[in-house]
């Protein structure tokens, strides 16, 4: 089977071609090779390969940017997976699209599922939700599926800043309005790989089970790691960045629960192998 995955260079995008390249004929392609802002690039590309499935983990995903440059994180979020959905569904091809749990407000104040109502509070949460949307209006053969707080090797992010605080003896700051589920980079692959020859369409939510906020995030990389420095924890008030995030935006994996297919593992697992694998190996 023929799988192309656009945004293939990047966090998750790597470790989906680690996780498939021994059972599916994969390509990997980054901006450069294809932008998906550019609807006939797109068609004609996808056109010209003909894969079976088509993967877009590309987007524009940091929050505060979308905020600062909302036509720009349009163009990519929204307008980037209309255009793949319409390749798809001209040339029938199974489109599998990455979301986000910043499609919900935080308002709930228990893990989301499939079935609650979209209400985000940033430009990054409305442009996914639009993509979305886009997705379903175009074609009928897609998986949609939201995950959370994405930690992995190909870049730095929030686990990389605290271990490197720690390892320095640096001050952490920490929100503690801010709850989520982290989800480990190599698991939502291994996920996605057994999504790829799923016949049934629709919207999922993988993430690792389980939820903390950045303070017990912190906290918990401290323990793993059975060394200490000093945690500031704020308010989003005090934190000072230009987009606003939900307070709580939880995932639960309630549709791939009801087929049997959820064996996505704990928050604390997964940091811990990425910690051990990342700096112990």
């Amino acid at each position: 089977m023929k799988v192309i995955i656009l945004g293939g260079t990047g966090l998750l995008g790597a470790d989906i071609i680690k996780a498939c390249k021994k059972d599916y004929e994969i390509t990997g392609l980054s901006s450069s090779d294809v932008d998906i802002t550019d609807p006939d690039r797109v068609y004609n590309y996808i056109k010209t390969k003909k894969p079976e499935v088509v993967i877009n983990s590309a987007a524009i995903t940091d929050v505060d940017k979308c905020e600062l440059e909302p036509d720009r994180a349009y163009s990519v979020n929204t307008m980037g997976p209309k255009n793949i959905a319409i390749a798809c569904r001209d040339f029938k091809i199974k489109f599998i699209h990455i979301s986000t749990d910043y499609v919900f407000n935080g308002k709930k104040g228990q893990p989301y599922t499939e079935f609650d109502e979209p209400d985000p509070v940033n430009i990054y949460g409305k442009t996914k939700l639009a993509g979305e949307q886009m997705i379903k209006e175009i074609t009928n053969d897609f998986i949609i599926l939201r995950t959370a707080w994405i930690f992995g090797e190909q870049r730095n992010h929030f686990v990389d800043y605290v271990v490197s605080c720690i390892k320095k003896g640096e001050e952490i700051i920490a929100v503690k309005d801010m709850v989520s589920s982290p989800t480990y980079s190599v698991d939502l692959a291994g996920m996605i790989k057994k999504l790829i020859p799923m016949k049934q369409a629709g919207l999922y939510h993988a993430a690792n089970k389980g939820y903390c906020s950045r303070v017990q995030m912190v906290e918990e990389i401290m323990k793993i790691m059975k060394k200490q420095t000093k945690v500031k924890v704020v308010k989003q008030s005090q934190w000072e960045r230009p987009a606003k995030r939900p307070v709580f935006s939880a995932l639960r994996n309630y549709h791939l629960s009801l087929m049997d297919k959820d064996d996505m593992a704990g928050w604390r697992d997964s940091l811990k192998r990425y910690i051990k694998y990342k700096y112990e190996s």
